[in-house]
């Protein structure tokens, strides 16, 4: 797999933050509390969801904010494939929404479980 870009929406610290690997090895360094594992943590998020245990809603929405999403690009087996996953505020917790598959332009609007089927 060759990621290609990643955009966040209200993911913990970042408001509005696309982010373009280049090809090959990437580093990310910063001083802590720069977003690095907010990285890491929205790839998780795109390609599996949210994890009982292991990944919550509460802990990848922004503070206040009542919806963000993670948008992943990457390139895997020769396809061109992008993955939006939404989260969305109730009164009482926070919950993934519908996204999107797109797979070589072609795409799919999906539940999160039906997402979490076609990864």
């Amino acid at each position: 797999m060759i990621i290609k870009s990643i955009k966040l929406n209200n993911i913990r610290s970042y408001t509005n933050k696309e982010i373009n690997f280049s090809l090959g090895s990437t580093l990310l360094s910063g001083d802590i509390g720069s977003g690095k594992s907010t990285i890491l943590l929205a790839i998780d998020f795109a390609l599996f969801g949210l994890s009982r245990g292991i990944i919550t809603g509460e802990a990848l929405l922004r503070h206040g904010q009542k919806e963000g999403s993670v948008e992943l690009n990457f390139i895997i087996d020769n396809k061109d494939i992008k993955i939006k996953r939404v989260l969305k505020k109730s009164s009482d917790s926070v919950n993934q929404d519908s996204g999107y598959l797109i797979i070589n332009n072609e795409l799919s609007n999906l539940s999160p479980i039906e997402l979490k089927q076609k990864i």
